[in-house]
Order: structure tokens, then sequence, then C-alpha cells
């Protein structure tokens, strides 16, 4: 598999970091099997100029519950990715990457308990996890840069997100043991790698539509909005086997009462081939992750969902990321 027009094989490793004081390099892996109905949501981010590892590891169980591991593990450098008992690996570059976890998480009936986050790392029970998850790019990973070439960042938010960003969908192989029961994992999703400045609290609002219906058949749609302007949107649409990238999204998203959760979306993809994709989602899992820092507050759902995309099933995690004014989300009225 060939690296990403505008990246090189180098890039699928570790960066040196600049001296922005919120540097970061990350990775992010997700995947879903929706036939068992388990999923993974699993990130780590190296922020070295600030001396921490963010760790998470989230698991959606069936039936509607989760297990969650979240912490800022201390790092002297921005070397590897091995933190808190989670590690990435690459394999072989852009073709097979690892990830193993081994540690404790808290166990959650229902996602939406993270609403209430010291409740849960104070009163949930704790349980012994290992995950490991083995990561084939069905396709070359794409940039999410303008143009062509995407060998950038997003257009626009280079200064809040990356300076460096590609991803790509992903067959999934592992296994999940949770308090001695272990579980063969089987299915697609997507990674992630980027690096550059993140400020979880500057942009209003962002949304990542993603699903997988089948090797030949998947889709990303990535907006945003970066103080009153939105970046031009990115995303690519997999069809048959034939990848066309986004050039413009049309988004519309139904959310639930306070705390005002999404519910569901309907989203058309336009492509630069000239063609139109149709995607309506429905959530089926979520949970609520958080940042704040200096008081400003972003919440980032993450929602296991299905979708019908161009007639097709499709599976997969959507991240509806918000700036919380009083509790409301700040994208709410607009995507």
């Amino acid at each position: 598999m060939r690296a990403p027009i505008g990246f090189d094989i180098a890039d699928e490793y570790m960066h040196a970091p600049t001296d922005h004081p919120q540097f970061n390099e990350s990775m992010y892996f997700n995947f879903v099997d929706g036939k068992s109905g388990f999923a993974t949501l699993v990130r780590m981010g190296n922020r070295a100029n600030e001396g921490h590892a963010e760790v998470t590891v989230l698991v959606y169980l069936p039936g509607g519950g989760a297990a969650f591991h979240f912490e800022r593990a201390d790092i002297k450098d921005n070397s590897a990715f091995a933190s808190a008992g989670l590690r990435f690996e690459i394999v072989e570059p852009f073709k097979h990457s690892r990830v193993t976890f081994d540690g404790q998480v808290r166990m959650m009936a229902s996602g939406t308990e993270l609403e209430d986050a010291k409740k849960v790392f104070s009163e949930n029970p704790l349980k012994r996890m290992q995950l490991t998850l083995d990561y084939e790019d069905v396709v070359p990973m794409f940039g999410l840069g303008s143009g062509e070439s995407g060998g950038s960042g997003i257009a626009g938010a280079e200064d809040s997100i990356a300076t460096g960003h590609y991803q790509g969908p992903c067959r999934v192989r592992g296994t999940l043991t949770i308090d001695g029961e272990s579980h063969s994992l089987t299915g697609l999703g997507y990674r992630d790698h980027s690096w550059g400045p993140r400020i979880w609290q500057g942009p209003a609002f962002w949304r990542w539509v993603c699903g997988i219906a089948d090797e030949k058949n998947a889709f990303i749609g990535w907006l945003s909005k970066i103080g009153d302007k939105r970046p031009p949107d990115r995303g690519m649409v997999l069809r048959d086997g034939k990848l066309s990238f986004v050039e413009r999204i049309e988004l519309e998203s139904s959310y639930g009462p306070a705390p005002y959760y999404p519910e569901a979306m309907r989203m058309t993809l336009h492509t630069a081939d000239g063609s139109t994709h149709q995607v309506n989602g429905k959530s089926i899992n979520l949970v609520p992750l958080r940042n704040r820092r200096h008081g400003e507050v972003a919440r980032l759902a993450e929602l296991v969902c299905r979708y019908e995309f161009d007639g097709l099933v499709a599976y997969g995690i959507s991240e509806y990321h918000d700036r919380m004014t009083d509790g409301v989300p700040a994208g709410m009225h607009e995507a």
C-alpha cells in the first residue's frame, strides 16, 4: 500500500514536536462489528510539551453498555505511542497497524453514564481488560488537506486541529478479554494519524461522520466551524472499490432533549467526480467525552451508528465535537 499523496513512509512514525505549547501527535483507531454489537474507539495523543499523553480506551458493549479508561499519563518525549498500558505499533507502513491494551476499565451499564464522569470514576466497578486489534488498510490512506494532494492538515484548521492529518478504512481482527471472558472480534473501522497543534476548545464544532458497508463501500464526511468561518468540507466516498474525494457536504442532525445528544443524521456527500451519495444514520450507542481547559468545555459525543448508505447497510462511529455554552452544543442548530 502506498503513502497518501503529500505524505511519505516516515509520516507513519513519530514527528519532532514544534515549540507550540499544545503540540499534539495522535493516533486514533475505531471499529464496529454490526452483528455482535461490539465496537471500539482507541486514541492516544502525545502532548510532549505539556509532559503527558491523553490515553482513551473505549469499548462499546452489546446492549448499550461500555468499558472505559482515560488517563493523562506522564511522558518525557514524543518517541513512541506507549503509555498507561496502551501501545500502537506500525507493523508495515500504510498496510498493517496493531493496537494493544492491558489495564483497568470502568464498567458502565449505559454509555451515557459518563455524563457524570466524577461519579463513574469514583463508583463504577473496575475490571481488568486486555485488547489486541490488528488493522489492515483496505485502500490507501488519504490526507485531509485541501485539493487532491491532501498533504497537510484541514485547511483553515491548522492552528487548532493539526498541520498533518491522514486517515482511511481498515479491516480489523482481534481479541477482547474482560475479567477473564474473551471474545474474538472481526469488523471494519478507521484509523487516523495527525500531528500539530490540538486545541480542543478552538473550533466551535466539527462533525466527523464515517461508516463502512464492506471493503469496497465506505464513506467519511468532515465539516467544521472555526470562529465564524467554515473551512472546506472534506471526506471520501469508496463506492464499488472506486475512491472519490468529497468537495461539499449537506448535513442535518436531530438531537434529543438536554443534554442534547445527537440521535440521527441525514448527510449528502458531493464528490469531485460529480456524483452525490446519501447517508441516513441513527445512533445505537453513545458515550460523551469531554475536555475542559481554562473553564471552557468541549464535548465529543462518540456515536456508534447504523447507516443506510446508497442503499447499503453500513456501521461506524461518528464524532460530534461542540464547545458547550450553558449546556448547549455550539453546532446543534447548524449541523
